[in-house]
């Protein structure tokens, strides 16, 4: 089947879903693309695709599932018998359920899933002193990401249609899935000392969880803990600092450090 146009769909707060599905996007050069990001709010437009056309869909794990602010995002986007890919990236502790739930949305909203990869990407939580996957997605991931979508690309120039190139193989997950983490009542804490009001952390916050009034304020019942303001602040103003998240840092320090590789089902 031709493909016309490729979509990459990405809830990406940090960047790393969205580097991957771009990388396996850049095997198909001659096709006209169209990047959706749905990270921020008010940027989650209603879209329906055609079958002659191929959906990445790309979003990170958190606590083993796909967040509830991506989830209620995704389901604006829907399809036809449209091709899609599905893909996570998790902090190299495991994506448990989540590859699963992404297909499930996928399939809900009419795509045929022909292809699913879970990819490492840093961990929100990781910093300097607790480094949990830095860099990555780093080249060597992002390679394995376009030799991916030449083999996605292969498959659907030898299928007649989408049904014809369906995903015969489950990636892992419960069904029903695990239970999310939920709600916490913590969010980034601010080190006014260092905090020069630049406002680079407000348009990053995919909850619009943070306001500038006198100072930089967070509201802990918005945020996700994505951790996105954390990494975009130039003074390192914002910190991590609630003892069960420097507990957590740690523990994903000690036992989530050796390096895990991408698993790709095709």
């Amino acid at each position: 089947m031709k493909i016309k146009k490729i979509r990459l769909v990405s809830f990406s707060p940090t960047g790393n879903s969205r580097k991957v599905i771009t990388a396996i996007a850049a095997a198909f050069p001659d096709a006209q693309t169209e990047d959706i990001d749905i990270t921020q709010p008010g940027n989650s437009p209603t879209i329906q695709c055609r079958s002659d056309e191929l959906v990445l869909f790309g979003a990170p794990v958190y606590a083993g599932r796909i967040a509830p602010l991506a989830v209620e995002r995704l389901k604006n986007i829907r399809g036809i018998s449209t091709p899609a890919v599905v893909m996570v990236t998790y902090g190299n502790r495991e994506y448990e359920d989540a590859l699963a739930e992404l297909q499930d949305l996928a399939e809900d909203a009419g795509f045929t899933t022909i292809a699913a990869a879970s990819f490492i990407g840093e961990h929100s939580y990781s910093t300097a002193v607790t480094p949990i996957a830095p860099g990555r997605p780093d080249s060597s991931d992002l390679a394995t990401a376009e030799e991916f979508g030449r083999q996605i690309r292969d498959r659907l120039e030898a299928a007649a249609d989408s049904a014809e190139a369906r995903l015969q193989q489950l990636p892992p997950g419960n069904r029903p899935y695990q239970k999310g983490l939920g709600p916490l009542p913590f969010a980034p804490s601010l080190l006014e000392s260092r905090c020069t009001q630049c406002e680079s952390c407000l348009p990053v916050c995919p909850a619009a969880a943070i306001s500038l009034a006198e100072q930089i304020e967070i509201d802990r019942d918005l945020c996700i803990l994505c951790c996105a303001c954390v990494k975009i602040c130039p003074e390192e103003a914002l910190v991590m600092d609630a003892p069960p998240l420097v507990e957590k840092t740690q523990w994903l320090y000690d036992n989530c450090s050796t390096r895990k590789e991408p698993e790709l089902y095709l």
